[in-house]
């Protein structure tokens, strides 16, 4: 490592500099045709305390019932909520140059002390992560870009030896995420940079740690005033050590370390090679710095190796109460650490293992899944509660939902009930409740009701059902209110095994039905239909009834009964045995396929007999 305090070259002639400002476009590369910027889930809340709670004080979680966070709830939203709901792609632009910003600020800082490459390393360790990207993704996550951006400039200004701007740059990280405690800690001792002297460096920790002090009285006062606590008991969890420290600690770390090289929680197939490729830059470094017989600055490398380990093991360490709800991007703030740690270790032996590390993590980035092209009926396995995979299903979602909605409701009277059916697993929570619905009319009147709700009772004014299309496109398709009243109303003649009645419910249903895309519930009703043709003996009719059903949606466990039937009594035992088993896959308590299953069993031949 060069001498501390080293001239550095004017900004606009830096290239090491464009470098780190541009660095973020190779997540945006990696991120099209997300729909970035699309509000979803806890957005919703903060949009709606910023839009309409008609409250303006920072001294309330601003739409959080976790977190006081005022400068990335209250303000931010208040700034950008118009923006996120009207035109969401912008927001994803803001968060871009943002993130530009905070690499450019670290680099600079870092240049005082390091050469070009070894800083632009540090400055854009983090923007080879895949999961770096739910940063430019998703409005909520300015969390952690906030917190990022605020200590980048304080890192800054501390390197510039401005103490003011430095307190007033920390204050505002710590507004955006506790994990900014870190930087209060270590940036009065950063190696080679900033203060001068044990003296002057004790002055401003001083400094910081009396902001931060303040910062932490005041946030315990409005945590107890405003009742915020940690989602799902985890911090009675915590308090209580269920879960033991090792076990947090291994947890988290190990996650921190995958997420850096781009890999999900759970285990991939051949994964072994990133950590294989590590260990030989590692051994490389070490050879070529012993060989090197270079010894001098050692103590700078070993003072920066200790500063980058300490951060990264405590902006670990604030993850441990949330276990085991994991997300990648809360390894961003520790990556700076990490980077640190690199250049003092591997970037010891010259340039070439910081380029072969840097290649191995671009290798990792290349081959990270992309944005998922469609809304899938299933949560990706990838071992996180959310990461951009997840992130990405549940923005298609609201984008299609808003979408369709608008399309064919421009506006929704006044206290208007919008429906839900067949929604993707796990993914209701998207919604934020009524939030979504009430900001993307801007009427607090509105409101989603559930299809069970619905479904008990069909009276309800329902404006329209919004129902998931899993195998079509656009995925999303909006099920008129009347159509679906007939369909349940079909369901009682069905039973009392009045063929002609249910008959005619269900030809209501498909003729009131406008959008004929709406593939789940054309497939629900030829479904039925096909049931009421079979009991009224009309076979061949029933027969193409449930193939057609089949056709438009094919887990519609109605046709794959009908078939079963129709199957077994034409004395087909295997096939009306795979369809049997086709519906009791999905409905494993059907009893008529199960009673079904039994008879093809007993009606098979034995082994030696076939």
């Amino acid at each position: 490592m060069s001498e501390p305090d080293r001239a550095v070259p004017a900004a606009g002639r830096d290239p090491w500099g464009w470098v780190s400002a541009l660095a973020p476009l190779v997540l945006v590369l990696h991120a099209i045709p997300a729909p970035l910027g699309e509000p979803v889930a806890e957005d919703f809340d903060f949009l709606h305390h910023a839009l309409y709670s008609g409250s303006h004080t920072l001294l309330d979680g601003g739409g959080s019932s976790a977190f006081w966070r005022p400068v990335a709830h209250q303000l931010y939203y208040g700034t950008l909520g118009r923006l996120a709901l009207t035109w969401p792609g912008a927001v994803a632009a803001v968060h871009v140059l943002l993130l530009g910003a905070a690499s450019w600020l670290l680099y600079r800082a870092f240049r005082r002390a390091l050469p070009g490459p070894s800083a632009a390393f540090i400055a854009t360790f983090p923007l080879l992560s895949e999961s770096s990207r739910q940063l430019i993704a998703w409005p909520s996550h300015f969390v952690d870009l906030g917190v990022w951006l605020f200590m980048a400039l304080a890192l800054h200004e501390t390197a510039a030896r401005r103490l003011k701007s430095t307190l007033a740059a920390l204050l505002l990280a710590l507004g955006c995420k506790e994990v900014a405690l870190v930087a209060a800690l270590l940036l009065p001792w950063m190696p080679g940079i900033g203060p001068r002297g044990a003296r002057e460096r004790v002055r401003w920790a001083a400094a910081m740690a009396l902001v931060a002090a303040a910062w932490a009285a005041l946030y315990l006062v409005v945590r107890h005033r405003a009742a915020l606590v940690l989602p799902h008991h985890r911090e009675a969890s915590f308090l209580s050590g269920e879960v033991p420290l090792l076990e947090r600690t291994r947890w988290a770390v190990g996650n921190s370390l995958r997420a850096l090289f781009s890999l999900p929680a759970v285990p991939v197939r051949g994964e072994w090679w990133i950590a294989a490729a590590a260990l030989l830059v590692v051994a490389f470094a070490a050879v070529s710095w012993v060989r090197a017989r270079d010894r001098a600055g050692l103590g700078r490398r070993l003072a920066l190796l200790a500063w980058g380990g300490a951060w990264f093991a405590i902006a670990t360490a604030t993850v441990l109460p949330i276990y085991p709800l994991w997300s990648p991007s809360r390894s961003v703030s520790a990556s700076l650490g990490f980077g640190a740690a690199c250049v003092a270790t591997v970037g010891a032996a010259g340039p070439a293992p910081l380029a072969a590390l840097t290649a191995l993590r671009v290798a990792c980035f290349a081959l990270s899944p992309g944005p998922p092209p469609t809304i899938t009926t299933l949560a990706p396995a990838t071992g996180a509660f959310l990461d951009f995979e997840h992130l990405v299903r549940l923005q298609r979602l609201m984008r299609e939902t808003r979408q369709a909605l608008e399309a064919r409701y421009p506006s929704l009277p006044p206290g208007a009930r919008v429906a839900q059916h067949d929604m993707p697993r796990l993914a209701e929570y998207a919604f934020g409740g009524n939030q979504s619905l009430r900001l993307w009319y801007r009427d607090t009147t509105l409101s989603w009701v559930s299809f069970v709700d619905f479904e008990r009772d069909p009276g309800l004014p329902v404006a329209t059902v919004v129902e998931f299309q899993p195998a079509s496109r656009p995925q999303i398709a909006l099920v008129d209110a009347p159509a679906m009243r007939e369909f349940f109303a079909a369901r009682a003649p069905l039973a009392a095994a009045d063929w002609d009645a249910a008959l005619g419910c269900l030809a209501r249903a498909d003729s009131l039905q406008r959008d004929r895309h709406a593939g789940v519930f054309l497939g629900l009703t030829s479904g039925y239909r096909a049931d009421a043709l079979m009991g009224a003996g009309r076979l061949e009719e029933a027969e193409r009834e449930a193939r057609r059903g089949a056709a438009l949606w094919n887990e519609n466990v109605a046709q794959h009964y009908v078939l079963a039937c129709l199957l077994y009594a034409r004395g087909d035992l295997s096939a009306a045995a795979s369809e049997a088993d086709t519906v009791l896959s999905v409905a494993p308590d059907h009893a008529g396929a199960r009673e079904l299953r039994m008879r093809i069993r007993e009606a098979a031949p034995p082994p030696a007999a076939r």
